[in-house]
């Protein structure tokens, strides 16, 4: 067997022809023996091997001792900067991320991100991605329920700001609304994308930001608005409820009583429990048997509430637990929370989209021996139950929606004062029949009437010392009732007076106190203020604030 060619190792090369020629009579001799022959040829292949890995590593040695230093140079800097690129992001325009919109209805975000990394962003491979709180945000111009956009510019280099269009659609329900997104480069987070949206879902966008936007001025620093002027400072109003007064002198009737800015707790019977009522919280809740916790619920979690009248028995399901109580349950507020009750569809015939079932404060679920059913009750401030209150609209003029506001008031603080109404159901008024109170979804549409409310804070209207029963109707017929034509008992600021703008018309409501209808005409067509409406229909009353 003849061996000739070129070997692969460095050093097999020198003087191949002689290594060629010891190797041609090596194999005759072993062609002799077999058994040496395979043991041999073994040995030389395992030699070869040894020999070409020398070489390999020979090689590479000259290769780099050998070269050019700066050609080395440079491919060591290549290698280096190549593991020192990196995604990183900056938002730009964290500001503009927050909008009023109505339900529904569209908008769309520019989003501005600067490139604050060592990478360049490119537009086949540089997305927003939505987290799963932003698929309720869904447009129909995503590219689909994870991708929303991409970037608008072909390529972004380090330093420079990336654009993304970001349509969003509003969800149906009023309220606060917020969702994340996050900006990815093959799929991966680029640290510092990640941002969040936020709708205020209201049904007049340019009131509402308007409203919560511009500060407001209390009504006692801007006389110019009403002819309201010198209210009493010290404070004559006798009420139950209040702090002991005796003995105060030259304060205020606020610093008199001692009552928070947003007013004493109203108790609100707002639905019995004839079914199952299914609640939920957008904050973590508590639930309460009387005094002692019984769970602690997450945000968005509905919870099912049932009375057994038969056993009077509070239940609950949580946490795949049923919970069976004989004492009232609390569901306590922490995070000053909105409470939607699932359960409730309460919508007007004129349009289906609105639904009032969210509210501000805490829930009481309570059964009365009185008229043998329980009640759902919101405990919530006062201010807050005014601002709730459904008998206005947002359009209204601003002197009459604060007419309405001290009437709401008043009237709501009188039954707290007295505590005897509704006494026997554990709640001082009802959301029906003494005002119609709808909760929190009226202060999203009517971002006015709560305007009214807060220049007119704690202000109520009082006689001889006493708070007054602040009756007020729809419309008249020329003229209102006294309270003793309808209800038999002589009050002396209820009597009847002239309503020019309802003349002939035909009365509805019970007639006495407030002509709405008449009142709102003035205020519009008049320029009557708050005080002279008040003050007109509810005969020889002062004007308090009291706290």
């Amino acid at each position: 067997m003849e061996a000739k060619g070129t070997y692969l190792s460095y050093f097999w090369n020198t003087e191949s022809e002689a290594k060629d020629s010891k190797i041609n009579i090596f194999h005759k001799k072993l062609a002799e023996n077999s058994s040496l022959s395979l043991f041999l040829n073994i040995l030389f292949c395992f030699a070869v091997v040894i020999s070409v890995s020398s070489g390999l590593r020979a090689l590479e040695s000259n290769i780099f001792n050998n070269a050019n230093a700066q050609e080395s140079d440079r491919f060591f800097v290549t290698r280096a900067l190549a593991a020192e690129l990196s995604s990183e992001a900056e938002l730009t325009n964290s500001g503009d991320l927050t909008t009023y919109i109505k339900p529904k209805d569209s908008y769309t975000f520019t989003i501005k991100i600067r490139n604050t990394g060592t990478s360049t962003w490119t537009q086949e491979k540089t997305f927003l991605k939505t987290a799963t709180t932003a698929f309720k945000f869904k447009h129909k111009a995503w590219l689909d329920l994870y991708i929303p956009s991409k970037l608008k510019e072909k390529t972004v280099e380090p330093g420079s700001i990336g654009t993304f269009s970001l349509p969003i659609t509003a969800p149906t329900n009023w309220g606060d609304y917020s969702g994340d997104f996050m900006l990815v480069e093959n799929n991966e987070l680029i640290p510092g994308g990640t941002f969040p949206i936020t709708l205020k879902v209201v049904e007049d966008p340019i009131a509402a930001k308007k409203f919560y936007e511009t500060p407001t001025q209390p009504i006692i620093e801007t006389p110019t608005t009403s002819t309201l002027v010198g209210l009493p400072q010290v404070c004559s109003l006798k009420l139950r409820i209040a702090n002991d007064i005796s003995g105060i002198d030259n304060q205020t009737c606020a610093v008199a009583f001692g009552f928070p800015t947003t007013g004493p707790q109203i108790r609100v019977g707002l639905m019995t429990l004839d079914q199952i009522t299914s609640l939920k919280n957008n904050q973590e809740w508590e639930i309460y048997d009387a005094n002692a916790l019984l769970a602690t619920i997450p945000a968005n979690y509905v919870v099912d509430f049932y009375f057994n009248t038969v056993k009077e028995q509070y239940s609950f399901d949580f946490n795949g637990k049923t919970f069976r109580t004989t004492s009232y349950l609390s569901l306590k507020n922490l995070n000053t929370g909105i409470f939607t009750i699932t359960s409730l569809k309460d919508s007007p015939s004129w349009n289906k989209s609105i639904n009032y079932n969210q509210f501000l404060g805490n829930f009481e679920i309570k059964y009365n021996n009185y008229k043998k059913r329980a009640w759902l009750i919101n405990i919530l401030p006062l201010e807050d139950y005014v601002k709730g209150i459904n008998e206005t609209s947002n359009p209204d003029p601003m002197e009459y929606l604060k007419t309405m506001a001290v009437a709401a008031r008043t009237y709501a603080l009188y039954h707290v004062n007295t505590g005897t109404k509704h006494a026997k159901e554990f709640f001082d008024v009802d959301a029906y029949y003494d005002q119609v109170y709808k909760g929190y979804t009226v202060q999203q549409r009517f971002p006015r009437l709560a305007q009214a409310v807060d220049e007119t804070t704690g202000m109520i209207a009082a006689y001889n010392n006493e708070l007054i029963v602040a009756a007020y109707f729809s419309r008249g017929d020329g003229t209102t009732r006294s309270f003793k034509a309808v209800w038999k008992k002589d009050v002396p600021y209820l009597i009847g007076v002239e309503t020019p703008y309802t003349k002939g018309k035909v009365m509805a409501g019970h007639g006495v106190g407030i002509d709405a209808t008449d009142a709102f005409l003035r205020a519009k067509k008049d320029s009557w203020t708050f005080d002279q409406l008040l003050k007109y229909y509810y005969t020889g009353i002062n004007l308090e604030k009291i706290y």
